[in-house]
């Protein structure tokens, strides 16, 4: 199955600054499979300044090289993004009319004092100052925006948290906005297998994690995810459950050895836990990843473990939507004040909690359930909508709606668009699905990948953006094998 050409981003240095350094944070917004270049000025400096402004000859020959480097970059046939940091944003800004930049991002920027620059050329820009640097003030980027959109181009600015570098929040802000920019391909998180306890070590431990991660990423994947079951009882377990790590545990051990890839709770059940607990892990998790979880959240279907937990379990549909709300509120900022109205008893004062997720206003909330409450709720308080397959009875065991076909998930497609439309919602929740083929993949890998790539395909095709994927494999290198082959299979492009 082929996807399209993969972005490129060409990455401009700041003053003086070494290649290192700028591969550093155009790694974490390159996303994974994308192309990466760092050229170097022809000097210290991508141009030089006088007293009457910059020297234009030095701009000139800067601009000359950036449009060979955006010119072999677009002979991949994929859009080329042009970023930069300090004086390279500037750069990039002066660069925004070179024939083939799809878009500029400009990190801590400012504009060069030339004459020659057409502000009105270019692509969309989105600049971000930020608002205690000490070298380029922030009012330089936010007076660039307002004489670019002035000279009618399209400009986006935001201020954000932090000094002269390029930050974390600068990064998921940038992240964001390319994504709504770039060519949509479907995307796929893949399954940390630490589940699979019987492995022992070989599986379930911080050097497999950590070394899954890293191929996941290499390999082209977009995310990796784990699941949450702190107290499963053994029933469920000898009929087929699994056990689960901790999630944001076993997910910033995947962050540590990862720069792009997205960290994905598939999903996190909310009401085990107090909302306040859980927005400081999940908080934590952005910060430590640089801005890169997915809160994948469900109310919940195991009425044992509820009662392990000391839970009540008919509650569990208000718990969830009440963490949700208290753990968007503790992500403003602001101080919260507040009790618990579903019967848990919590009562908050006044409360306040730092650092902020990176992500603003915080790491997107994808609603798992195929029942039209768990669509409603995507759709009022969500990012995405996460359904999932009922293949056997499952939607009786997991207590929700039935989606056994691509048929029947295509209907509750477009009754989600009917939710939106009832809701004033102009954008659809990104929706993120697990193939119906998934079981006989992992039943038999060799006979049945081929199928289950054909209905990837047609997941696309009615509107899935995101997929859960599963590699079979009881060792790790059986497990890498495996994924390698699954990547290749789907047309990623390893890094």
């Amino acid at each position: 199955m082929p996807a399209p050409n993969p972005p490129t981003l060409v990455a401009l240095h700041g003053h003086d600054d070494d290649e290192s350094k700028t591969r550093a944070w155009a790694a974490k917004l390159a996303v994974s499979g994308w192309s990466l270049s760092t050229p170097s000025a022809p000097g210290r400096s991508w141009f030089e300044s006088t007293p009457s402004g910059v020297e234009e000859g030095s701009l000139a020959r800067s601009i000359e090289q950036v449009s060979h480097e955006v010119a072999v970059a677009a002979e991949g046939g994929g859009p080329v993004v042009l970023a930069g940091f300090s004086q390279g944003a500037a750069m990039a800004l002066a660069c925004g009319g070179v024939p083939g930049v799809d878009a500029v991002v400009a990190f801590c920027p400012f504009l060069p004092e030339s004459e020659h620059i057409d502000l009105s050329a270019g692509p969309p820009a989105l600049l971000l100052p930020a608002a205690h640097d000490e070298a380029v003030p922030a009012f330089l980027g936010e007076d660039a925006a307002v004489a670019m959109a002035a000279a009618g181009r399209p400009v986006e600015v935001h201020t954000v948290a932090g000094t002269h570098r390029v930050g974390d929040e600068a990064l998921a802000r940038a992240r964001s906005w390319l994504g709504k920019r770039m060519p949509r391909r479907m995307r796929f998180s893949v399954g940390l297998p630490v589940d699979r306890v019987a492995s022992g070590e070989e599986l379930v431990s911080g050097e497999a994690i950590t070394e899954l991660a890293a191929a996941w990423e290499r390999l082209g994947f977009d995310a990796a995810y784990v699941t949450d079951h702190p107290a499963p009882d053994v029933r469920w377990l000898a009929a087929g459950g699994h056990h689960a790590l901790e999630p944001t545990v076993a997910l910033s051990a995947a962050a540590a050895a990862t720069d792009r890839l997205r960290l994905h709770t598939h999903v996190m059940v909310l009401a085990y836990r107090n909302p306040f607990l859980a927005a400081k892990a999940v908080a934590s998790l952005d910060v430590v990843s640089g801005g890169r979880v997915i809160l994948g959240v469900a109310a919940g279907y195991l009425r044992p473990e509820f009662a392990a937990l000391g839970v009540a379990f008919e509650r569990r549909g208000a718990l969830l939507d009440e963490s949700i709300a208290t753990m968007r509120a503790v992500w403003s900022g602001e101080t919260v004040s507040a009790e618990g109205a579903a019967g848990v008893g919590w009562s908050a004062r006044s409360v306040s909690a730092r650092p902020l997720p990176p992500q603003r206003p915080g790491p997107p909330v994808w609603v798992g359930g195929n029942s039209v409450r768990a669509m409603r709720r995507a759709v009022e308080c969500g990012d995405g909508w996460s359904p999932f397959p009922t293949p056997g009875g499952l939607d009786r065991a997991a207590r929700t709606a039935s989606i056994t076909c691509v048929e029947d998930l295509t209907g509750r497609i477009e009754r989600m668009d009917e939710l939106c439309a009832d809701h004033a919602r102009s954008t659809r929740p990104v929706i993120c699905f697990s193939p119906f083929a998934m079981g006989a993949y992992l039943a038999d890998p060799d006979g049945s990948l081929d199928a289950m790539v054909e209905e990837v395909e047609q997941l696309g095709q009615i509107g899935v953006d995101w997929l859960c994927l599963t590699v079979p494999g009881s060792t790790r290198s059986e497990v890498l094998e495996r994924a390698a082959e699954l990547g290749q299979c789907l047309g990623l492009a390893p890094a």
